[in-house]
């Protein structure tokens, strides 16, 4: 019962809503020009014109489409002989009126006194050529029309299947990337035996229990992002001190907004992993206004082997994908090299919470 209440709600809908124009359609003209409804023959043509349209519609089109390419033609074409046939056969005979002249002159048309009675229904040949033959185009028409809409529902249904299983896979390659510079960079500090070490485990230990913690693949709340980069900036700032040249700014009133997570932290520690602090600073820049997050940030570099560096930014290549599935058509991303210089710049517009 719900599955055929649904199936009302959806394809069928617009059928009735048809069916409702044409029925008033006729209805009007009939009142218009002929002066009278007819309401009992109406009734009759529509009740003939919907019982062909379904049967054309649910059974025979059904069936047709199933055969092979040669078998439609053969009973396409034996069905329009055998129809045509008929239809000649059955046609009646009207008495000729002399010299070809009409009941009354077009230019009398349609004067209530030269209108003719209507009939108290469709006859035999009316019904089967006349009501029989709108209704078979009719529905064969709106039956193809409803076997592209459902077409495209599939393929908009696998595609977004496609595209989950794409950021799925995407998410579970970021997450180990992460990890691995993170602990890079623990690693560093503990060559140097640093006295920070220990903080610098603890708050890692706070970005992986936030990374680890699994929402079913929805985004995250902004202002929780923006933590979690600034405690893997302190990190940073901790390994890298002696250079003193780690300038951020966040501003806007991120609480209120959501988006993907680590999609900026990934921009983050791909500028730390490549940054050279002895030729100039990293600056991370983070603006939100009127929805539109406005994230920048540059980083100088030493220039290194090709192979080596295209093989190190799986993470860039990896959320530029995620844009593409995630944010279609709301994001501008730029990124800019000069050979000793890395920028990024990405402007993106959000969801509200």
């Amino acid at each position: 019962m719900n599955t055929f209440l649904k199936s009302i709600k959806t394809i069928y809908v617009y059928h009735w809503i048809i069916w409702l124009v044409l029925i008033a359609f006729k209805l009007i003209m009939d009142y218009s020009v002929f002066g009278q409804l007819a309401l009992m023959m109406n009734m009759k043509i529509f009740l003939f014109s919907i019982l062909f349209f379904y049967l054309n519609y649910k059974i025979f089109l059904p069936y047709l489409i199933k055969q092979n390419p040669r078998k439609i033609s053969i009973i396409v074409i034996s069905f329009i002989v055998v129809y045509v046939g008929l239809m000649i056969f059955f046609m009646p005979h009207f008495p000729q009126h002399p010299q070809g002249r009409l009941p009354f002159p077009p230019k009398d048309f349609p004067r209530p006194d030269r209108m003719m009675r209507f009939r108290n229904g469709p006859d035999f040949h009316d019904i089967f050529f006349k009501i029989g033959l709108f209704s078979i185009v009719f529905s064969t028409l709106i039956f193809f029309v409803d076997k592209w809409m459902e077409n495209q529902k599939m393929i908009k249904a696998l595609e977004f299947e496609r595209q989950s299983s794409e950021l799925k896979i995407l998410r579970e390659q970021i997450n180990p990337h992460f990890f691995f510079n993170a602990l890079n960079s623990i690693y560093s500090l503990s060559i140097t035996q640093s006295n920070d070490t220990p903080r610098v485990i603890l708050i890692l230990s706070d970005i992986m229990r936030y990374v680890l913690n699994d929402k079913n693949g929805q985004k995250n709340n902004l202002n929780d992002e923006i933590i979690n980069i600034k405690k893997y900036i302190e990190i940073q700032s901790i390994r890298f001190n002696k250079f003193n040249n780690i300038n951020y700014q966040f501003l806007g009133n991120f609480g209120h907004y959501k988006i993907e997570p680590l999609l900026l932290l990934t921009f983050v520690e791909n500028a730390f992993k490549y940054a050279d602090f002895s030729k100039g600073p990293l600056d991370i820049k983070v603006l939100l206004k009127d929805d539109i997050l406005d994230f920048n940030i540059k980083n100088f570099y030493e220039k290194k082997p090709s192979e080596k560096t295209d093989n190190n930014k799986l993470g860039i290549k990896n959320t530029k994908m995620k844009l593409d599935l995630l944010y279609p058509e709301k994001y501008q991303l730029d990124i800019n090299d000069n050979g000793s210089e890395y920028e990024i710049n990405l402007k993106l517009t959000l969801d509200s919470q």
